[in-house]
């Protein structure tokens, strides 16, 4: 277990390394229950909803666990399977707040939205990739749009296959960052929504790109190989553009 956890530490390390983001790169990993929790885990104190959670994590570096009963968000409790709500009081919620326009609008969003099987995970635990305590499903990356542009440049480096993006501006941190990429495998690129800005803190220049586990080393290679820029990229403004012929 311990050389397992190092492992993934290091790979945190890599990241924080080549792309300096302003707050820690998250594990991520969905449990049965709250016995799967690592020692030292934080529990809250009052309900929270799952991006605060990644908020206390990335920001205060804790390891934090949600569990089906500290999860004050219904759109989450939904998705991860955890309470048995009417998806038409969602739909209601959606079009109250005008997100979309009628209730057909409002029914393909919530149909759209990523979920769990309900009741296979009751919890869930973050924890800061470099101190993990914890061996992930995923890990999740917040940073401004140069950072994230250097991830899918490692992502793209082993096929060259360009990744595509579902953008959703709801529940997009806990279901489509999350839980489409448990569900797929394949890494997501989500623009955080109301929900990451207005409850957990988010701030205005930042968008989330998630990393399945099966794909982290091949990742770090790619952004290793990459010579044009690194980050921070360089400011200059070089005419022509020396690009670097083989």
């Amino acid at each position: 277990m311990d050389s397992e956890l190092e492992k993934w530490r290091n790979i945190g390390k890599s990241l924080e390394e080549m792309l300096r983001p302003h707050t820690y790169p998250l594990a991520v990993k969905l449990v049965k229950d709250e016995s799967e929790f690592p020692e030292r885990t934080r529990r809250p104190e009052k309900k929270i909803a799952v991006c605060q959670a990644l908020t206390l994590s990335r920001r205060y570096g804790w390891t934090v666990g949600v569990t089906k009963e500290d999860s004050g968000c219904p759109a989450a409790s939904l998705n991860y399977g955890w309470a048995d709500i009417d998806d038409s009081l969602i739909r209601q919620f959606f079009l109250g707040v005008g997100y979309v326009s009628n209730d057909e609008a409002a029914k393909m969003l919530v149909e759209s939205m990523d979920r769990l099987e309900a009741g296979k995970y009751g919890g869930i635990v973050v924890s800061p990739l470099t101190r993990t305590r914890i061996l992930p499903d995923l890990i999740l990356v917040y940073g401004n749009p140069a950072q994230i542009m250097r991830l899918i440049q490692g992502a793209m480096y082993r096929e060259g296959r360009r990744l595509k993006a579902e953008l959703i501006g709801v529940t997009a941190s806990c279901s489509a960052g999350i839980i489409r990429t448990f569900n797929t495998g394949e890494y997501q690129l989500v623009v955080p929504g109301n929900g990451d800005r207005v409850f957990a803190m988010t701030h205005d220049d930042e968008l989330l790109f998630t990393v399945p586990t099966s794909k982290a080393e091949e990742l770090i290679d790619g952004m290793k190989k990459q010579r044009v820029a690194k980050y921070p990229v360089p400011t200059a403004l070089p005419m022509p553009p020396p690009f670097p012929i083989p």
